[in-house]
């Protein structure tokens, strides 16, 4: 939770920003070193016998400590005001990954599991190096004196981070319960649907995202309500015409994927929709972020997943892949409607 942490700081006082880049640098090392541990311990029991340990400890400092560090240097772009520095940052461990990936294939490198761990690892290292450089010349080195300490910032960083693990459940859980209720098939089909449609939610996301740290700055002004009407209509305009997009391309998906996936086009069809109804549940999620809500944010979108859950549970077997779609899109009505109706009672 510690990006959160670092942008309402940041937004609200652009001065801290060496003290909350310290801040930011420690905790995603304790954070990532912690889990992985976890991480680790649940490999030697769960994977030894098919991926070496040394590779998992490259795939673990990649994306638990390296790819988090590029991911809060770019939050504090972003807090700082500077959108294409963000972008920059975000990009760098993916394009040196890529880089890195693409010599190796053209070295002839084997595609064994403790072979293809290195050049991820390698890539990582060299992203996550340009993003501190990157960032060291945009605001200076850390000011480790002036840090938050850890506990602090562990603590203000909790409701984010649970936030965010709960924010993104009530998307993934019915994948998996599909798989154990439905068959590989039938999650398959859905599955090919839901992330075609998740790429058109993208743009969405880092709207919010590069909204987040000007409705900080702004919040209870009358200038911050302003904002987050922009960019409610904003995201509803787009979402409108991503919709119209999806139910365009839905056609094609047989052709594309082969014929085993047309009723993927189905689908796709079915949760034309979705986007529509994920732009007015985000605008409310980060309204209540942004407000100093994330506590009732956390139980509006758990109280999603709960719904997901019980209503793949109950009506997967009997109706099949509908009920997981239907799910998803009443969660969105209901989240969204609890979203707003909190921050219009409180204006």
């Amino acid at each position: 939770g510690i990006a959160y942490v670092l942008t309402r700081h940041v937004a609200l006082d652009p001065s801290k920003s060496r003290a909350l880049w310290a801040t930011a640098l420690l905790q995603v090392a304790v954070s990532g070193m912690l889990l992985l541990v976890a991480f680790m311990t649940l490999s030697s029991y769960a994977l030894v016998d098919r991926v070496h340990l040394n590779s998992m400890l490259l795939l673990g400092l990649s994306e638990l400590i390296a790819l988090p560090l590029a991911n809060v240097a770019s939050s504090l772009c972003l807090a700082l005001g500077r959108g294409g520095m963000a972008a920059l940052s975000m990009c760098l461990v993916p394009l040196f990954r890529l880089t890195v990936v693409i010599v190796a294939v053209l070295d002839g490198i084997a595609g064994a599991p403790h072979h293809v761990a290195f050049p991820p690892f390698g890539g990582s290292i060299l992203g996550v190096s340009a993003a501190l450089v990157l960032i060291s010349g945009m605001v200076g080195l850390p000011a480790w004196s002036a840090r938050l300490p850890i506990v602090t910032a562990g603590s203000q960083g909790t409701k984010y981070a649970i936030g965010s693990m709960v924010g993104s459940s009530y998307q993934e859980v019915d994948k998996v319960l599909l798989l154990q209720i439905l068959g590989a098939t039938a999650a398959g089909n859905y599955t090919v649907a839901f992330r075609i449609m998740s790429v058109f939610l993208m743009p969405i996301s880092a709207l919010m995202g590069a909204a987040l740290p000007r409705l900080f700055s702004h919040k209870g002004e009358l200038v911050g309500s302003r904002i987050l009407r922009a960019i409610s209509f904003s995201a509803i305009g787009y979402a409108a015409i991503a919709g119209v997009i999806a139910m365009i391309v839905s056609p094609w998906m047989p052709r594309i994927f082969g014929e085993g996936f047309s009723e993927s086009a189905v689908y796709l069809l079915m949760l034309s929709p979705w986007p529509v109804l994920y732009a007015l549940h985000q605008t409310a999620a980060v309204g209540l972020t942004a407000s100093d809500r994330q506590v009732a944010r956390v139980g509006i979108e758990f109280s999603g997943l709960v719904f997901v859950a019980v209503v793949n549970l109950v009506f997967l077997e009997s109706i099949g892949v509908t009920a997981a779609m239907v799910a998803l899109l009443s969660a969105e009505i209901l989240m969204a409607c609890a979203g707003w109706y909190l921050l219009l009672r409180r204006r």
